[in-house]
């Protein structure tokens, strides 16, 4: 028996870092409370009452982060390595994956951007009757098709999808002009 109770290590340790260190099976049997390092920081972090989540740290702009990857049941091991990984290429390259989600989860519906402009530009429209048009045509043609969609998902595909049905009419409003079919 020691005189002196072993000391808590205060330091990295040295040497090779682990690299896919967990496995499938030992991540859904471990049953004892506390957070297991896989490699490149990921780590399964494991709750005294067995709730298990996937965690990385990271150094992002030279502050240390925590990022929840997702719980163990939804997500495998594959699945947070690879993600593990984008996450830690993106902050090498100087990005930030915490700000990339929140601007995603802050992003409006086209919809929602759509109401927000029209509101701006109803002050300077000449006629009231273009008040009335410009949400009726919207409501009647571009809402149903991308009026949930993100803003930063929408592409120039989607856009001509909703403009095509309405050009393909006899008299094309688009142009003014008279069209073939």
């Amino acid at each position: 028996m020691a005189l002196y109770p072993k000391k808590p290590r205060t330091t990295k340790r040295r040497g090779r870092h682990p690299d896919r260190a967990l496995s499938a099976v030992f991540c859904r049997n471990v049953a004892e409370a506390g957070r297991y390092c896989d490699g490149n920081g990921l780590y399964l972090e494991v709750d005294p009452t067995g709730a298990r989540r996937w965690v990385q740290r990271l150094v992002i702009r030279g502050k240390p982060r925590t990022l929840g990857l997702g719980g163990f049941a939804l997500v495998t091991l594959a699945e947070a390595r690879e993600a593990a990984l984008a996450n830690r290429r993106l902050a090498r390259s100087g990005g930030d994956p915490l700000a990339a989600r929140r601007r995603a989860r802050d992003m409006p519906t086209f919809k929602e951007a759509a109401v927000a402009v029209l509101e701006q530009k109803r002050a300077g429209w000449r006629n009231e009757k273009h008040g009335k048009d410009w949400p009726t045509s919207l409501r009647l043609y571009v809402f149903p098709q991308i009026g949930d969609k993100p803003v930063s998902e929408i592409t120039s595909a989607d856009l001509l999808q909703v403009l095509a049905p309405i050009c393909a009419t006899e008299w094309c409003r688009c142009s003014g002009r008279r069209t073939t079919s």
